[in-house]
């Protein structure tokens, strides 16, 4: 780790320190342009369908997608919003997937520490986040498995969400990154007009507490039992 990350990954943020390396690690790797682009997805996700007795397909990508979803996104909203700085993770950023023995993500290599943010505007900030990693990432997945789209941006938004109560309790409620990051959770379309996939992925009640909007799927395999914020009864 750099003296940036030593400095910013510290007390209850300690632990996110490992989710991300450089490049002199010494474990072996993935590109993350080779799961995207190319054919490793597909074996890393069977290899990882060997946790289970009797694994499908669908439930295997949407666990392996959280598991990944929770190295990247937490780190990397904690540099965004607290030190306004920007880690290269973008699929097309020479970035690798260093996988545990089992095939989920264990870290991520980055090519360098990363640079201080400038953004224009909410997009731009998460832009990184979101259009060079996320986008594609989500689109290989569902390529490689039946999982929607839709649900694996649910699951991304999850933890995005989750992320910011953690920062939250952290930072305080009036940090302006923090603001930013919940107005992109709130935000049905972006500027131009597109759709923001990530729009409310979560939702609270008095009833119910908190719960996703869209049911991650894991109860395909009926070894699971559901998740703590499954919408489904």
């Amino acid at each position: 780790m750099t003296a940036m990350f030593a400095t910013l990954f510290q007390g209850p943020l300690a632990f996110l320190a490992d989710n991300l390396v450089l490049g002199a690690d010494a474990r072996p790797f993935l590109p993350a342009t080779a799961l995207v682009e190319g054919e490793e997805l597909a074996p890393l996700l069977a290899r990882f369908a060997r946790n289970y007795r009797r694994p499908e397909a669908i439930a295997v990508a949407t666990l392996w997608s959280k598991w990944h979803f929770s190295i990247l996104i937490p780190p990397v909203l904690a540099a965004n919003i607290i030190a306004d700085w920007g880690l290269p993770i973008g699929i097309g950023e020479e970035i690798g997937v260093i996988p545990s023995e089992d095939g989920r993500t264990a870290a991520l290599r980055l090519p360098h520490a990363g640079s201080r943010l400038t953004p224009a505007n909410v997009h731009e900030r998460f832009a990184a986040l979101v259009d060079g990693h996320l986008a594609p990432m989500i689109a290989a997945i569902s390529r490689a498995s039946p999982l929607p789209p839709k649900v694996l941006w649910s699951n991304a938004g999850t933890i995005v969400e989750h992320s910011l109560g953690e920062l939250e309790a952290f930072l305080g409620t009036g940090h302006p990154g923090l603001s930013q990051a919940r107005a992109v959770l709130a935000t049905r379309r972006w500027d131009d007009g597109t759709s923001n996939p990530l729009f409310e992925p979560v939702r609270y009640s008095t009833e119910r507490g908190r719960r996703r909007r869209i049911c991650c799927l894991r109860y395909r395999m009926d070894d699971l039992k559901l998740c703590k914020t499954c919408p489904l009864d």
